[in-house]
């Protein structure tokens, strides 16, 4: 391709070249309207002079436009210019991922913050029906905090509409991190991402790629054929653990692979633990004498059209298998006698009750003090015994309409509803918070008893930037409110990344002691309940085995309780299965 330095593409004037690979060019720009660089990347002309490319250039583009993610770079605009079509994105000089794995292998910190966020960009990208076929380490963008931005979403699938690029025998893609399926030339699904992706945690655990060859079909032949050679011949202090997850991933038959990008942030966040001591870990040591077959198996699931994301948000039924990664982490916290029974014992039937208008007891016996910024995964704990008045008892099962009582605290129409997900209410989230200048929208509310009482609900919600929240409210007015819920928050020393967080906000602003605890499901269950001054926080993943979070002391007077979703700049949704208010005795 020419050097198109010193061009005017629409209002971008091209500063120079940052870079060139097999299917674009890469450039700086400047774009004076807003008085910022852009990066510009620039097809080849000869793409142009096929109409079926152009229609699909335009209309992937589009697609790419409203990706709206994290760890997405974005894309500002794309057009036409003199043949060449282009698109323009934000202008990253920090680096990639390639060259940050040239000075070796990662500590397993990073792999896990790395796997993390691109597992969950994808994800974000396959319930959307986007497949990306290109993952490969020079298409991580590392910005200035160390974040990964992943790029290039749809660009192979455009060169496949260029008739010059599909000649027989031609496959889309980079043969060292081509899934088997693509180099074959068979239809791709998630699976071939999560294929790529699991080439890229091998690469970072072992400084090379599993599969070398004098020419790139031998490359893709070896994808093919040969048996992934082990991770550990190439390093030996390589845990069993994130072997066994590379075995998963590497499957050479997507049936047997981690079927989606959640399953695999899970395993690896369950095979490297925060801490760094990650070879010492009970975790690790349960989760590495497991054979391969026992690993999370899922049903194959090809995405084909873009109504993908209608079906990824839908409600999962409430009996389902409890997810093999839970029973080990609750095995591997080490408890004794009758917690160990109890988890035997629940494994036996596999299944999780719906929830019920009267909230099953808190089963455990022993009492944990509540600790501020809790970092570690709290052991069951058990509270009194609650006893429900035979005054006020509540119950809405989001079915058709809102029962009567509900009102909204600043609602906008457009951003819930009762349809979106069947039998459930969807919020969705807001950027306002309760210490900012404007109150959250749709604040779901009702009267609360005088008295004690006890709220409850369960929530799916995927946060993955500060400071998404979703959960419970407990509020007197917008400057005085206690919520709980699942949230995300990197802050240094006073968060946790994504968890479930008990915060109190008094006059405003946020006090100086909350509660926070690591989560990385979807699914959790809150319980909230008053006596006297306290507030207690309890969250649970199935339902029946309560967790003490933290407790808040407020001298309230008449308060309000109900559901919020805010604190996050894109509206991702929030859906609230039910919602029980129980008046307590005294």
């Amino acid at each position: 391709m020419e050097d198109l330095t010193g061009k005017q593409f629409g209002q971008y004037q091209i500063v120079g070249p940052l870079g060139e690979g097999g299917m674009a060019a890469v450039y700086k720009a400047y774009q004076p309207v807003m008085e910022r660089f852009v990066a510009v990347k620039v097809l080849p002309r000869q793409m142009s002079t096929s109409d079926e490319f152009l229609t699909r250039f335009r209309r992937e583009a589009k697609l790419l436009a409203q990706l709206q993610h994290p760890h997405i770079l974005p894309v500002f605009d794309y057009g036409e210019v003199e043949g060449y079509p282009y698109i323009v994105m934000p202008f990253i000089s920090s680096g990639t991922l390639t060259e940050l794995l040239k000075k070796g292998r990662l500590p397993f910190s990073e792999v896990r913050r790395i796997m993390t966020q691109l597992g969950d960009a994808l994800g974000y990208a396959h319930a959307r029906g986007m497949i990306h076929r290109d993952i490969k380490p020079s298409n991580v963008l590392i910005d200035e905090r160390g974040n990964c931005l992943l790029t290039d979403f749809g660009l192979a699938r455009m060169a496949e509409a260029s008739t010059k690029l599909t000649t027989s025998g031609a496959v889309m893609g980079t043969p060292a991190y081509m899934s088997p399926e693509q180099g074959a030339g068979s239809i791709v699904d998630r699976r071939s991402d999560i294929y790529s992706l699991g080439i890229i945690l091998y690469e970072m655990v072992t400084s090379r790629v599993p599969y070398v060859a004098e020419t790139p079909i031998a490359v893709v032949f070896k994808h093919i054929q040969d048996p992934l050679p082990s991770a550990r011949k190439f390093n030996p202090d390589l845990p069993e653990a994130i072997e066994l997850v590379l075995l998963k991933a590497l499957a050479k038959s997507p049936e047997d692979r981690l079927q989606t990008a959640e399953d695999f942030v899970h395993a690896i966040q369950l095979a490297i633990p925060e801490r760094d001591t990650v070879g010492k870990t009970p975790i690790l040591s349960n989760i590495a004498t497991q054979p391969i077959s026992d690993l999370p198996t899922f049903l194959p699931e090809s995405i084909t059209s873009t109504h993908e994301s209608a079906r990824m948000i839908a409600r999962e039924p409430k009996p389902r298998a409890i997810p093999f990664w839970m029973l080990i982490g609750i095995v591997a916290i080490g408890l004794a006698g009758i917690a160990i029974f109890s988890v035997m014992n629940r494994s036996n039937t596999l299944s999780i009750p719906p929830a019920n208008t009267t909230i099953p007891p808190i089963n455990t016996a022993s009492v944990i003090s509540p600790t501020a910024l809790t970092t570690s995964t709290p052991l069951p704990t058990s509270a009194p015994p609650t006893e429900i008045s035979s005054g006020e008892s509540f119950k809405d099962d989001f079915i058709g309409q809102l029962a009567e009582g509900w009102t909204w605290l600043e609602e906008d129409p457009s951003k819930w509803s009762l349809s979106a997900v069947d039998g459930s209410l969807q919020i969705l989230a807001s950027d306002a918070s309760f210490d900012g200048p404007y109150t959250p929208l749709n604040i779901l509310l009702r009267e609360a008893p005088t008295g004690n009482f006890e709220i409850t609900t369960s929530v799916q919600f995927t946060p993955t930037s500060d400071f998404q929240f979703a959960g419970l409210v407990v509020l007197q007015d917008p400057k005085n409110v206690l919520q709980f819920g699942h949230a995300f928050c990197d802050v240094v020393n006073a968060c946790v990344g994504d968890g479930i967080y008990f915060d109190d906000f008094e006059n405003g602003s946020v006090s100086g002691t909350n509660y926070a605890a690591p989560f990385h499901g979807k699914l959790i269950y809150l319980r909230l309940k008053r006596q006297g001054n306290t507030y207690t926080a309890y969250y649970s993943e199935d339902g029946e085995n309560w967790i003490k979070l933290g407790e808040h002391s407020r001298d309230f007077s008449q308060v309000r309780v109900g559901l919020v979703a805010d604190q996050a700049s894109t509206g991702i949704p929030a859906v609230f299965d039910y919602f029980t208010m129980n008046a307590l005795s005294p």
